[in-house]
């Protein structure tokens, strides 16, 4: 839902041209975690993840005309910085299918990459408060609110029409429209059942990933195997 799919020449050039210089360095701290990481066992989970991403992220649940994005079980399962590099290969690969413009990938990036950083931040610190299955359904909706809230923000000022961000038949919609409060009403409120259904995805693939492989959900909490999780 927070995938925006603005074609070029939309966003003013000072908000697009922040959106890839923020990005750049986001990947720029990313990348260089990378040397503290055994690749052998992230680069094929970073390729499964990023490749769902595409796939879900392609396809639409009607009703509510819901994007699902994956991004948090992404920042989950990778940690924040495979996440943010994922969301950037995603957001790459989207804008080439026509999925918005080339201009929007920076802010798409920060958006779906500040997903990934926030899903795994708040998992890990839930910890083993909570079943792991409600810990991660927790930590997508509270990211998800978070994040649309930063949509609304880019929307606001960017000046730009909020139609152009709901969907992809832009020549359809009605220019004049919407406004951005009926836009805010209307990704928060229409956003929320989508969010309880990526909410209960998320939360039934961590669990399934839990009892098939806990050794991956054991490395992204920095913990000892077996040790207070209740799957």
């Amino acid at each position: 839902m927070t995938h925006m799919h603005i074609p070029d020449g939309i966003l003013p050039v000072w908000l697009w041209t922040s959106g890839f210089f923020l990005m750049f360095i986001a990947l720029g701290i990313s990348l260089a975690r990378l040397k503290d990481m055994d690749m052998k066992v992230k680069l094929p989970l970073l390729a499964g993840l990023t490749a769902a991403m595409l796939v879900a992220m392609s396809l639409e649940i009607i009703p509510p005309a819901y994007h699902i994005n994956l991004s948090v079980v992404t920042g989950i399962l990778l940690g924040s910085a495979l996440g943010f590099i994922s969301a950037f290969i995603a957001n790459a690969m989207l804008a080439l299918m026509g999925h918005g413009g080339i201009t929007v990938i920076g802010l798409n990036t920060l958006l779906l990459g500040a997903e990934a950083v926030l899903g795994h931040a708040l998992f890990t610190l839930i910890g083993g408060k909570l079943p792991i299955f409600w810990r991660a359904a927790l930590s997508t909706v509270v990211t998800l609110l978070i994040t649309t809230g930063l949509l609304i923000g880019i929307v606001s000022a960017s000046g730009a029409v909020p139609a152009f961000v709901l969907g992809h038949d832009h020549e359809e919609m009605p220019l004049g429209g919407v406004s951005v409060p009926r836009f805010a009403i209307m990704v928060l409120g229409f956003g929320a059942l989508g969010w309880f259904i990526e909410a209960a995805i998320t939360g039934a693939v961590v669990r399934f990933i839990a009892h098939v492989k806990p050794d991956i959900i054991m490395h992204v909490l920095h913990t000892e195997a077996g040790k207070g999780d209740e799957l």
